[in-house]
């Protein structure tokens, strides 16, 4: 696999995610990942494997990694930072049980403590036992317990041969989250990990994407990191979950009033604090026009068609995301309200 170079960015300064290295040359073959270590502030790193990103931070004593992705991107970050830095892995600390952001653990489990919330083992279980709660659930349409390759949608549909393990053609919740190691510490509402004289404070925002989430604050380096609830200048990717908007919104107000400078999201570039505050305003406005439609009577192909949430038509990806938002406020909002 063709290595790819350090990309560095100064304070506000936004990372370009780079695409080398990936070959085009046969339609439908498969691609090698595309893997990227880059520098956002002082001895804070973020890590991108294809579409999704994770962190690690440097101190003189070890370093301290987020989530691992998978087994083979763990392997080759572990191998990245031996080789860089000279200094074990001393903590991994998972965002949530997702097996999209927490596969792989186990790569570094020799010299990490693995941290994660309180709530993350008996999710870890459940997801086993019953296939991951949210969307991925939802996909299994015959409610057989397995997700049929012509079910799987997204993510699922693009790890569907990585995952179904035992070639039957349709993937189980141990196959999906079996690689999902527990943490081997937890906390319940804060926690602050120290090393090397560096600090990494911990904070759960309480229910919304999934009841496990934790949000990563580096206070020296002003940056804040959270995964799949916290977007920069994109709609929300997800919002079919038992946790309620007006919690997601308190959850993305607790990030707004942190004191920070840089946001790194699980997918996309960075931000800035000001790429937060739309977020908030977004999730207000969305709440807002969706409870007026649904209170003057309009259905939710009225409100889609409707210029509601137009000021941010500038991010990528808007109309459809917009539209897939409005249904799910619709369909929250509706039940609420009988």
């Amino acid at each position: 696999m063709k290595r790819l170079g350090w990309t560095s960015v100064g304070a506000g300064v936004l990372i370009a995610v780079a695409t080398g290295g990936v070959s085009f040359a046969q339609q439908g073959a498969p691609q090698p990942p595309t893997r990227v270590i880059s520098k956002i502030r002082g001895d804070l790193y973020k890590f991108q494997n294809n579409q999704h990103n994770s962190w690690f931070l440097v101190t003189s004593e070890g370093v301290i990694v987020g989530d691992p992705i998978n087994a083979e991107a763990a392997t080759w970050l572990k191998n990245e930072i031996a080789q860089r830095f000279k200094v074990p892995v001393r903590y991994l600390v998972y965002s949530h049980y997702h097996w999209d952001h927490a596969r792989g653990a186990r790569v570094f489990d020799d010299t990490a403590e693995l941290v994660g919330h309180a709530n993350m083992a008996a999710e870890i279980k459940d997801a086993v036992a019953n296939i991951q709660a949210g969307v991925t659930r939802g996909l299994d349409k015959n409610k057989d317990g397995k997700i049929e390759r012509s079910e799987a949608q997204g993510g699922t549909a693009q790890a569907f041969d990585d995952l179904d393990t035992n070639r039957d053609g349709a993937i189980d919740g141990a196959e999906i989250s079996g690689d999902v190691r527990p943490p081997e510490s937890t906390y319940t509402d804060r926690r602050t990990i120290t090393l090397g004289g560096k600090r990494v404070e911990l904070i759960h925002p309480g229910p919304n994407h999934s009841a496990d989430g934790t949000i990563v604050y580096f206070p020296a380096e002003r940056v804040v990191f959270g995964v799949d609830w916290i977007n920069v200048r994109a709609t929300a990717g997800n919002l079919v979950t038992p946790a309620p908007l007006d919690q997601w919104l308190r959850s993305l107000k607790l990030v707004e009033a942190l004191d920070f400078d840089l946001v790194a999201p699980g997918h996309g570039n960075i931000g800035t604090k000001a790429d937060m505050t739309d977020q908030v305003q977004y999730f207000e406005e969305l709440i807002k026009g969706v409870s007026a439609g649904i209170a003057a009577g309009r259905t939710v192909e009225q409100l889609q068609a409707s210029n509601l949430l137009e000021k941010y038509s500038w991010w990528p990806g808007f109309a459809q995301g917009r539209n897939a938002n409005i249904a799910a406020a619709y369909q929250q909002l509706s039940a609420g309200s009988r």
